[in-house]
């Protein structure tokens, strides 16, 4: 299986988080994309950018190339996308930044693409941002695997199905070669109806289903990996820790007795949420990552204040516990 590293492209357009929307939109025009990651004055990348981010998600008869060009001329109103021209990239790109490391396997990033339903995915290593991976970057999989195909039956034709559906359901099956054309009708034949017929209908309809239904499956399960393994490399640094601190006494100016502190798969607990599940006692020691290292935290500096902290599954996913959500409680 190829791995990003392989698919991606190197030289990639980046943004600086200071520039301006003008000045963004003219970087993208100026190089043909429609969009690029937002980075740092250190370089690194802190989130992502899109025509549409800048245009304001415009309806889609716009002409994207027309009103970029508008914005890089300064020649266009106050945009929809949320202030003037001079407003820095940094307070309309997207975040946090979605991203892959240069060893995710093609199929991981594919159901990256389709589960979070964007185009492309910044490669990062250390760090520092390596290159970038899109859809187009796939055509290639598709196209050796469409080869494969061709000889290996439908084992492999199932997978190219699969990868196809979850590259945001491109019909590549033919990647390459001319569409084929409709079989000729006879002008005086006519159409007849039979059980039979209506049944293959049926059953076609049905077939796609489970396809569908499969593939979505898979990718959810690849997305909830790709997660665990992204939790378990983070740590919980000082900074965040202050800003949660902050988020959570703004809700309580708000009137709310509790904040959501951290949401992760259950994947990321030893026995996969079990004994939070059914409330038993001494689950912050399935833990593992940052969860873990979120609930030393509460027990050294908010433990002692008086603060709570509360676990539970958040969501199921087929009576199989999906996410956790930490609290940090502090009424009655």
């Amino acid at each position: 299986m190829l791995i990003a590293s392989d698919l991606m492209t190197k030289r990639v357009i980046t943004v600086p988080a200071d520039a301006s929307v003008q000045a963004a939109a003219r970087l993208l025009l100026e190089n043909g994309v429609g969009a690029a990651p937002v980075v740092d004055a250190a370089g690194a990348p802190i989130g992502m950018v899109s025509d549409g981010d800048l245009l304001g998600r415009r309806p889609e008869d716009y002409h994207r190339e027309w009103w970029l060009q508008m914005l890089a001329d300064a020649a266009a109103p106050q945009s929809e996308a949320g202030g003037a021209l001079l407003r820095p990239v940094r307070e309309v790109m997207s975040a946090p930044l979605i991203s892959v490391a240069p060893d995710t396997p093609a199929n991981e990033i594919a159901a990256l693409l389709h589960a979070r339903r964007i185009k492309r995915l910044p490669v990062i290593q250390d760090g520092q941002l390596v290159g970038i991976v899109s859809r187009t970057d796939l055509l290639g999989v598709f196209e050796q695997f469409h080869k494969i195909a061709q000889t290996k039956g439908e084992g492999a034709k199932g997978l190219l199905r699969f990868l196809e559906s979850l590259a945001g359901g491109a019909h590549l099956m033919g990647a390459g070669a001319a569409p084929a054309a409709p079989p000729a009708r006879a002008a005086e034949a006519e159409p007849t109806l039979s059980a039979d017929a209506f049944r293959d209908e049926a059953t076609a309809f049905e077939k796609e289903a489970i396809d569908r239904a499969t593939a979505e499956k898979e990718a959810a399960l690849l997305e909830r990996r790709r997660q665990t393994r992204e939790i378990l490399q983070r740590h919980l640094s000082d900074g965040a820790w202050s800003q949660l601190l902050e988020h959570a006494e703004a809700a309580a100016k708000r009137g709310e007795r509790e904040f959501l502190l951290h949401r992760f798969p259950s994947d990321l607990c030893s026995d996969g949420g079990r004994m939070i599940n059914v409330a038993e006692p001494g689950w912050e020691k399935t833990l593992r990552g940052e969860p873990a290292e979120l609930v030393e935290r509460w027990r050294r500096e908010l433990k002692p204040k008086g603060f709570k902290l509360s676990a539970q599954i958040i969501s199921f996913e087929n009576g199989v516990p999906g996410d956790v959500g930490l609290f940090l409680t502090w009424g009655e």
